[in-house]
């Protein structure tokens, strides 16, 4: 199979960098299914003598095994990311969730994955401005000017990226991660390599045109996801200890002395995350007091996961922050419960562990429970709490196992575990329940995509979806009304495959993914229409693709927009040519013009509009780009679309475009400072 080439290949790399790969399909334990790994109980520390104790002893005893577990190399992951349901036979009807259903505005909201829970994105509106991070800078759109206009830009505080922000009334947060090769608690003291900070900017947008800076909180640890409820962020950030680091770093060998030496004059602020606020006077203290940090019964490593709470209507204080010993990978709440997921890949079995924080309170998210499942997750959509019950999607064993190039670890790789035994994969989706301080399994149904991956997950209600690849595309329909007899009622196998599902209407789910050849070779970006309004018997009802297509929605949701009152979807969109492109689109150094490539139709990057109908199926509007406005026309993709009123706005790194709703007609274009805009 030419996949299973191309991944194999990956998978080699990936050990010989000891990095993890999204989505990566590794070796795993053998084909039955074991029970669930019930994490024990996690406990607070005493004081913060206990937790140096534990810090150095677990550090201690990885530096002796070269045991690598709770420091960089493992725990390294990428972070990817269930709605408020009726019954079964409804919740395929429900309408998605926004960010702005709570609002009830003439406007769009984040595309979120419960409803009254918020999402950081790129860009937020309140129908009234509209305020997005590009370039290291906040920019701000009076959207209700004829033409729309930039009315205030504000650069952000230190060089940071992945920036995105959240907005409640006149506050936005901005959410970014930068480095450093300094301890907030002690700069005299160097940290080899550098490490991960996190930057929380919270800006009072009451004046619109003159935004201000209220204050700036630096927290050490790389930040992983935030979600709001009513005007609260709990912010999930996590951090690896200076010592452990310095260990990994300089790979100290065993019994060198090194090691010991460096343990034995740390300090509790070596190993819990400091925070230093910026605003009318500057303060530097531990993030989370000793005693709300929870440790497993047995060492496992000495990363932290760390949740606080920031009242946006508030001062930007850490608050009554809270930590468990363990590495977080995926960020899932409810509107009363945040999860934070990690999946151990390397181990046999293959496992992921979840951690539930109680997040009622305002003032401070409060641990509640811990438990394990079989398996990886896919992403945030993979978990879904519905009446007390946490459903977990997860897909276990090696995708290629069988094939004939089969995936061998990398020899003379120093540190890094063998592959469990290759054995064909299958996907599950368990239930499980809080006991106490665990979260126990009520009931688990498997053998979802024999030799398959999940490639996407949607959870409604008691009702499931699940889509597997490989060569074809099985979507299961499951019936979880009963938590502990969950159970598949309906499969449909078509070509291709749905890597994101979408609720568009009375029983009528929405596919976007990728076409596929029955070998399985990927044409093209596939937006497909299913029936599901009979569980036991799911069509597709209509399907169209665009050839050589990609859209950024199949690994990101907050890139879809769905505006229900006149049925309109748009999506991100990148089409670059399989044969070599004609002359007249090459400059004389080899490079595209992108200008004219997008003219002629052999390369387009921005966004495509389509209606729906469950009659007439996909009607194409037209394609927007922003390439004409661009100096480098290779940052004009288009990465969001919003609606306000009748206007469809589309955000990318140079601008905001606003155009009519109903034919795209531009209206405005609003360069954004900073952008490389023209």
């Amino acid at each position: 199979m030419h996949n299973a080439k191309v991944l194999a290949a990956a998978y080699v790399a990936v050990l010989a960098v000891s990095a993890l790969v999204a989505g990566l399909a590794v070796p795993d334990a053998p084909m039955r299914m074991p029970d669930v790994e019930l994490a024990a109980a996690l406990t607070p520390f005493d004081e913060c003598g206990d937790a140096l104790a534990y810090f150095t002893e677990t550090a201690a005893a990885q530096a002796a095994t070269r045991d690598r577990r709770g420091g960089w190399f493992d725990q390294m992951a990428v972070e990817d990311a269930g709605e408020e349901s009726a019954s079964a036979d409804g919740a395929a009807r429900a309408a998605a969730p926004t960010a702005a259903d709570a609002a009830g505005g003439e406007f769009s909201g984040t595309n979120v994955q419960e409803a009254g829970v918020d999402e950081p994105d790129l860009v937020k509106t309140d129908g009234r401005r509209i305020v997005t991070v590009a370039g290291g800078r906040l920019h701000v759109i009076d959207a209700t000017a004829a033409p729309p206009r930039l009315v205030a830009t504000l650069s952000l505080p230190g060089e940071a990226w992945g920036q995105e922000l959240l907005l409640d009334g006149d506050r936005a947060l901005v959410f970014s991660t930068t480095w450093s090769d300094r301890p907030l608690a002690d700069t005299s003291r160097p940290a080899p390599g550098g490490s991960p900070q996190s930057v929380l900017t919270l800006v009072d947008l009451a004046e619109t045109a003159t935004p201000q800076v209220a204050s700036t909180l630096t927290m050490e640890g790389e930040y992983v996801s935030a979600r709001m409820v009513d005007g609260v962020a709990r912010v999930v950030l996590r951090s690896f200890p200076g010592p452990v680091a310095d260990l990994s770093m300089r790979g100290a060998p065993a019994g060198s002395g090194w090691a010991e030496e460096a343990l034995a004059d740390s300090t509790i602020a070596d190993w819990v995350p400091s925070y230093r606020l910026e605003g009318a006077t500057t303060v530097t203290e531990p993030l989370v007091d000793c005693e709300r940090i929870h440790r497993p019964a047995e060492p496992a490593g000495t990363g932290l996961v760390t949740v606080l709470s920031v009242d946006l209507a508030g001062q930007l204080e850490p608050g009554a922050a809270t930590s468990v010993v363990a590495d977080a990978q995926t960020v899932y709440a409810s509107a009363e419960t945040l999860y934070v997921a990690f999946g151990r890949w390397g181990e046999a079995p293959e496992s992921t562990e979840i951690h539930a924080f109680d997040i009622t309170d305002p003032a401070a998210a409060v641990y509640r429970a811990s438990g394990a499942v079989p398996g990886r997750l896919l992403n945030q959509w993979a978990l879904s709490e519905h009446d007390g019950h946490l459903r977990v999607a997860t897909t276990e064993g090696d995708t290629f196992a069988g094939d004939a190039m089969t995936i061998e670890p990398a020899p003379g790789v120093p540190g890094m575990p063998a592959p469990p035994p290759s054995a064909p994969s299958q996907s599950a989706v368990t239930v499980l329940a809080a006991q106490g301080a665990e979260l126990v399994r009520v009931g688990r149904v498997e053998g979802l995509g024999p030799t398959e991956r999940i490639y996407s997950v949607r959870f409604m209600g008691d009702v499931g979806y699940v889509v597997t690849f490989r060569e074809t595309d099985p979507l299961y329909t499951l019936d979880l009304s009963d938590p502990a007899n969950p159970r598949v009622v309906g499969e449909l196998k078509i070509l291709g495959y749905s890597a994101y599902l979408h609720p568009v209407g009375d029983g009528l789910l929405l596919g976007v993914g990728q076409d596929a050849t029955e070998e399985g070779r990927v044409l093209g970006t596939q937006l497909s229409l299913f029936d599901v309004s009979d569980l036991a018997r799911p069509t597709r009802v209509h399907q169209t693709t665009l050839p050589g297509g990609h859209s950024s929605v199949e690994s990101d949701h907050r890139a879809f927009l769905h505006w229900p009152p006149t049925g309109t979807i748009v999506l991100p969109l990148e089409i670059y040519p399989v044969e070599p492109m004609p002359e007249p689109l090459m400059e004389g150094d080899g490079s595209v013009n992108v200008e004219r490539a997008v003219t002629a139709g052999d390369v387009f990057a921005g966004a495509v509009a389509f209606t729906v109908d469950p009659a007439s199926g996909f009607t194409e509007i037209g394609r927007l780009s922003h390439a004409s406005s661009a100096a480098d026309p290779w940052m004009s993709g288009i990465r969001r679309s919003l609606v306000v009123g009748d206007t469809l706005y589309t955000v990318s790194e140079v601008g905001v475009q606003a155009a009519d709703l109903a034919t795209l007609a531009e209206r405005a274009f609003v360069a954004l400072p900073g952008g490389q805009g023209r």
